[in-house]
């Protein structure tokens, strides 16, 4: 059974699952943050990403609340994070002061042989376990949607991209779906069939050859796209862009898909090998600046 993705719903506020932001120690992508903080079930600064938050709310809107400390206001810019997590090595002073004051967990991880990344995974992991809300019975899988960025330096971009992957594959940090929206894109790795369904063989994974669809709306996302082969050499077969293949490899020094064009509301993508790396390119409206970027 091909494996289905709605990323429009990230951002229309109509999500297939639950999902917790990730704030990250990076430049805030505001208008894509704007999108998302609202339908949020969670929202988690890793360390210094609290400082970013800080900086782009200026503090603004928290309200005395006797039952959390505040009250949260109707603007998704005003919402104070539901937890800090990390060794906190990066996190101001006067930004630490101001959201305990306001009521927001703190929680000191030293553990130095993981990051503030991961430490924020297992925390949302945890809480879907135990805390969240019950209005989803006993399912309690929880996406994940990382505000980061991949304009600055090299290894941190790579490091990103890293923990989409690692996340995927461990499952004391992630049942569900993550996400990097980052200055101009929403990248995600695509599922294998075997991934989505613990019980199916190789040979039925094979057959089905890993089919990955992907639904677009009018207005989210530009047209360019890409496809790339993190893990290594990978067999690609597309419907529904500009430039389709069929059994096509890719591979880093050989051939890469990048630029390609979204032509259809429906992208099919099948894949034989390691799992690639899927990324869309948002609307002008959706990116850092409005116009990163473009001339």
């Amino acid at each position: 059974m091909p494996i289905s993705w709605h990323p429009c719903g990230l951002l229309n506020g109509k999500p297939t699952h639950p999902y917790a932001i990730i704030v990250l120690n990076q430049p805030v992508n505001v208008p894509a943050l704007h999108t998302v903080i609202g339908s949020a079930s969670l929202l988690v600064c890793a360390d210094g990403g609290a400082n970013r938050l800080y900086k782009h709310d200026g503090g603004r809107g928290a309200v005395p609340n006797p039952t959390r400390g505040v009250r949260r206001l109707s603007q998704a810019s005003s919402r104070l994070p539901d937890a800090i997590v990390g060794d906190l090595d990066s996190l101001e002073k006067e930004v630490e002061e101001y959201y305990r004051s306001c009521g927001v967990l703190v929680v000191n991880d030293p553990d130095q042989y993981s990051t503030d990344f991961t430490k924020c995974l297992k925390y949302i992991r945890q809480w879907a376990r135990t805390r969240r809300p019950h209005d989803y019975g006993q399912d309690d899988t929880m996406d994940v949607v990382v505000l980061g960025g991949l304009g600055g330096r090299v290894d941190q971009g790579f490091s990103q991209i890293h923990h989409l992957f690692m996340a995927e594959n461990d499952p004391s940090l992630l049942k569900g779906r993550i996400y990097l929206l980052s200055e101009q894109s929403l990248s995600f790795v695509l599922s294998s069939f075997s991934a989505a369904s613990s019980t199916t063989t190789a040979s039925e994974a094979r057959n089905d050859e890993n089919t990955n669809i992907i639904h677009l709306e009018p207005g989210y996302f530009a047209e360019n796209v890409g496809i790339l082969p993190i893990l290594g050499r990978t067999l690609l077969t597309t419907r529904g862009l500009e430039w389709d293949v069929e059994n096509w490899a890719t591979e880093f020094g050989g051939q890469v898909s990048t630029s390609n064009h979204i032509r259809a509301e429906k992208i099919e993508i099948a894949f034989e090998g390691p799992r690639p790396l899927f990324t869309l390119e948002l609307d002008k409206r959706l990116t850092a600046g409005g116009d990163l970027g473009h001339p």
